[in-house]
């Protein structure tokens, strides 16, 4: 079972990479073979020539993911605590909740258009910043509901044990609540990075030319002339190279971080 959910998980994988290579008259072959017969590496020098801007593509990935973690981890775990501790009247706090969900399940195509308009209005428009804003705004309910869970199921008794020794509510969360739930918020800075790097809709709605990342070039493969399937396949090699190093550095934290909790005893 191993190997067979295994080969399911990596098929898709490795057809990519096969079609990174494989020239481009097999592309319209249907009697190609499934290994390339004459593998080539042109598409990937095609993708990396000086006019192709990929590193300036990559760098605006790498800029945007970055930031948009960094943010949303630090306000989102804010916002989780402060629900988790806050005692609000008339169910405050789960209606609160509530909406943050609603935010993570409302189609982002329906607010494109309007975030188009506010980056316009604000001088904003196809700059990092406006994508960074608008990720912000898709990961942060994310991490506000990764986050909660953790916060809720935290003892109490050691914040009350701090207060009596005159912990103030800002060092209590900095210097005690934040150090026991490094797995969660390691999870959280994970799951909001892939969301980040992999998001298409709203960077290419805000940022299409100068702001471009990596996963909106990979659609200007696609033009008038045809789908340039294998620089196409060669780009979405190279987009998948950052984010499995970063899986693979910071495996055990998003582990742990899920499974924290599971067992109490």
């Amino acid at each position: 079972m191993i190997v067979i959910a295994l080969a399911v998980a990596l098929a898709p994988f490795i057809v990519l990479l096969l079609n990174s290579i494989r020239p481009a008259n097999e592309f319209l072959s249907s009697t190609a073979p499934f290994v390339p017969a004459d593998p080539t590496l042109d598409h990937y020098r095609t993708v990396f020539e000086p006019g192709a801007d990929t590193m300036r593509y990559l760098a605006n990935s790498l800029v945007i993911t970055a930031v948009t973690t960094l943010v949303a981890v630090v306000t989102g775990a804010l916002a989780a605590y402060a629900l988790a501790r806050l005692r609000l009247p008339f169910r405050l706090s789960a209606i609160i909740g509530l909406l943050f969900l609603a935010v993570r399940f409302y189609p982002k195509i329906t607010i494109a258009i309007p975030y188009f308009l506010l980056m316009r209005e604000w001088g904003l428009l196809d700059t990092r910043a406006a994508i960074i804003i608008a990720h912000v705004s898709l990961t942060v309910p994310f991490v506000v509901w990764l986050m909660l869970a953790f916060f809720e199921d935290f003892p109490r008794e050691i914040e009350n044990a701090a207060m009596l020794d005159g912990c103030g509510p800002i060092r209590r969360f900095t210097q005690i609540v934040l150090p026991l739930t490094t797995p969660a918020l390691a999870s959280a800075a994970i799951l909001t990075a892939f969301l980040s790097w992999n998001e298409f809709l709203m960077a290419s709605a805000v940022g299409p030319v100068a702001a471009k990342t990596l996963p909106v070039r990979i659609a200007g493969f696609i033009t008038d002339k045809g789908t340039l399937w294998g620089d196409m396949a060669a780009m979405s090699s190279v987009i998948v190279v950052p984010i499995v190093i970063f899986a693979l550095f910071t495996q055990r934290y998003l582990v742990r971080g899920l499974t924290a909790g599971a067992v109490k005893g």
